[in-house]
């Protein structure tokens, strides 16, 4: 069986971003050392749903890099204490405005390994138009300093913003290359309902049209490309191999346990959702009661459709043979259908099935036809 990842969500921010719809909140530190004390006894009791190896652990949110000092350690120790780990990668997301010499320092001695910075543009005028607090002079100090302190590191690149332009791709990119970050997750703004940004569409802000991202989409591909990033999922690009270990286990269907607010884990055929409040998560765990949302156990078709999907988002395609043997089926006799109309889309040669890169932004609709 493959050592299975472990998700802890953190759910505090200096501020919202107007896009964010994630369950997060300005956290004062009585808050924070609740929920983290509440976490922590979530984790310990961890070994009743899962009793294999661990072998990655991602701490995201939120602004994990925004908790009291020590929070980390205390995270991580509790891991190491419940499960069987050795880490083969250790992530911590990070924003610039709360990552310094100091806070490398600290995430360095806990044992992280790999940081992900939520840069999103250097542009100054795009990152106060969507409510981020860092300047692009901060977010490279950042950069420089992640790097230099012996971190693997990603940065989030977001698409289709107002006003942004493919030099600003062109510049974020040479940027990133020529100071040593090997990975970058290069992903599409969404309107999400309920959200500041929802509303100011609603009253007239004009963002940029599908076509118009999906040109700055694929420009960036090409851009990273010429960078020697290579695309292995959708919105993933890595230099030297460094693809996210961890998340690799959600694409694969590996087994990965989370912990916290809203979070979502799979063991088996078992997925868990826990509650969305924080106030509920926190009281549920103080007085030993259920912490789960919902919990069920996936039908065999429920889990073909998802190893479908998933692999269709990756660069190496669907390992049509491993799904053949996995569930006892014969994939043409199965989705012979699908494949007829979603020819003009892949490439399949018996073995593997792929979506073509052109096709990467329309997965959803080509999936569709299988599932």
């Amino acid at each position: 069986m493959s050592a299975a990842g472990v998700y802890v969500h953190i759910p505090f921010c200096r501020s919202k971003c107007r896009y964010c719809d994630f369950i997060s909140v300005c956290g004062n530190e009585d808050l924070q050392r609740r929920y983290i004390d509440a976490l922590i006894k979530e984790i310990n009791t961890g070994r009743k749903i899962f009793d294999g190896d661990v072998d990655t652990l991602y701490i995201g949110g939120g602004t994990p890099s925004c908790l009291f000092g020590g929070a980390v350690r205390m995270i991580a120790d509790a891991v190491r204490d419940t499960f069987s780990c050795s880490f083969r990668e250790f992530t911590v997301e990070c924003n610039p405005d709360t990552f310094d010499k100091e806070k490398a320092l600290e995430l360095k001695a806990a044992g992280v390994s790999r940081i992900s910075l939520g840069v999103q543009s250097f542009d100054d005028g795009v990152l106060k138009e969507i409510g981020r607090r860092h300047d692009s002079r901060t977010a490279k100090a950042a950069v420089k300093i992640a790097v230099d302190s012996g971190f693997d590191v990603s940065a989030d690149l977001m698409l289709g913003l107002k006003g942004q332009t493919e030099r600003d791709i062109d510049d974020f990119v040479s940027f990133m290359s020529d100071n040593g970050v090997e990975h970058i997750s290069a992903y599409m703004l969404k309107v999400e309902e309920g959200t500041p940004l929802a509303a100011d569409v609603k009253n007239g802000l004009i963002l940029p049209s599908d076509d118009d991202v999906a040109k700055l989409y694929d420009h960036a591909c090409k851009t990273l490309r010429k960078a020697r990033f290579e695309r292995y999922e959708t919105s993933n690009f890595c230099k030297n191999g460094k693809r996210c270990i961890h998340n690799m286990k959600y694409w694969t269907m590996c087994d990965y346990l989370a912990f916290g607010v809203a979070a979502h884990g799979k063991t088996g055929k078992r997925r868990y959702f826990n509650v969305s409040d924080i106030g509920e998560y926190i009281t549920s765990i103080e007085n030993n009661t259920h912490v789960y949302k919902t919990e069920e156990d996936m039908t065999t078709d429920d889990e073909i459709s998802e190893y479908i999907m998933l692999g269709l988002r990756l660069d190496d395609g669907l390992d049509v043979a491993e799904l053949e043997t996995h569930f006892g089926i014969k994939f043409k006799d199965k989705f012979g259908q699908g494949l007829k109309k979603a020819a003009p889309y892949v490439g399949y040669d018996g073995k593997s099935l792929k979506i073509k890169p052109e096709y990467a932004l329309v997965a959803n609709s080509v999936i569709n036809m299988f599932i």
